[in-house]
């Protein structure tokens, strides 16, 4: 069946780094928006952040009050996905683990009507092996951005995707002011593809105490202009989710510079996750 066309309502499957600013983001655009998470305390702590974030918009002058309760008055959140019988669209933005991801969409493919386009929010993983958890291949798309931070989506067509289903994924992705672009369905995609040696070829430069974070991220942001250097990005991308990812490139690909280094791994065991812990490469305000 061709994709639902007129997306009003959409689902989100978690409320952590990315899905609550898929969640704010949605809200703030006009869409009516079903959040879930696995339980409440989770889910509450997931739109308390979305709440902070948006009344930090408006203490700096950046969205007025009304603009925000009429946002937040868009979002239900829910711990039953049963809520996402109504929506016309839903993105998955669970932990990168292929395991959990199948399960989700399987649960999904039960739940919406056939029409309801399916969406990863999957920075490095096959949409396709996720697609076949479900009756509608063709209608399951990557839809990957960080969308409260980088401008760009991915929009990932595997060989089963409709037309129809990539462009009404376009069409939502400029509907959030993104620019899309249409990417392939490879390990990491495009941006990942490409960002990921270099984020672990910096952390292998702190490891080896060749330079220091300061330096690395100060030559980035001053030399080549980027908006922050390697590590922080790292921090705020979450180091759990670098390792989840780069760790899953190289079982597909099987190239020596995907794979995280030594220190990587003991961070995430020590849980200095980045941004959403408080401290990884640095320290940050929680």
């Amino acid at each position: 069946m061709n994709p639902r066309l007129d997306i009003q309502k959409v689902g989100i499957v978690g409320c952590g780094q990315m899905g609550s600013g898929y969640v704010q983001l949605c809200a703030l655009k006009g869409y009516r928006v079903a959040v879930s998470e696995v339980d409440d305390i989770v889910l509450n702590k997931g739109l308390a952040l979305i709440k902070s974030r948006l009344t930090e918009e408006v203490t700096q002058g950046q969205l007025s009050g009304a603009d925000k309760d009429l946002a937040l008055s868009r979002i239900k959140g829910t711990t039953n996905l049963q809520d996402f019988s109504g929506c016309d669209l839903v993105i998955e933005a669970a932990t990168e683990r292929m395991e959990v991801k199948k399960k989700v969409f399987a649960d999904l493919d039960k739940v919406c009507p056939e029409d309801v386009i399916l969406g990863t929010n999957t920075s490095v993983l096959s949409v396709l092996d996720i697609a076949m958890a479900t009756t509608r291949p063709q209608n399951v798309v990557g839809i990957h951005m960080n969308p409260l931070m980088m401008p760009a989506a991915e929009i990932i067509r595997t060989i089963v995707t409709s037309d129809e289903t990539v462009e009404v994924a376009r069409t939502f992705g400029q509907s959030l002011d993104k620019i899309c672009i249409i990417a392939p369905d490879i390990p990491g995609f495009i941006g990942n593809r490409l960002i990921s040696p270099l984020l672990l070829s910096a952390i292998r430069m702190v490891e080896g105490n060749i330079a220091s974070k300061e330096d690395i991220d100060t030559t980035f942001t001053t030399a080549f202009g980027w908006p922050m250097g390697p590590l922080a990005m790292a921090d705020v991308i979450g180091l759990d989710t670098l390792l989840l990812g780069t760790k899953a490139m190289y079982e597909e690909l099987r190239e020596p510079q995907f794979v995280p280094p030594v220190i990587l791994r003991k961070m995430v065991i020590a849980g200095w996750l980045g941004c959403k812990t408080g401290k990884g490469f640095y320290e940050y305000d929680r």
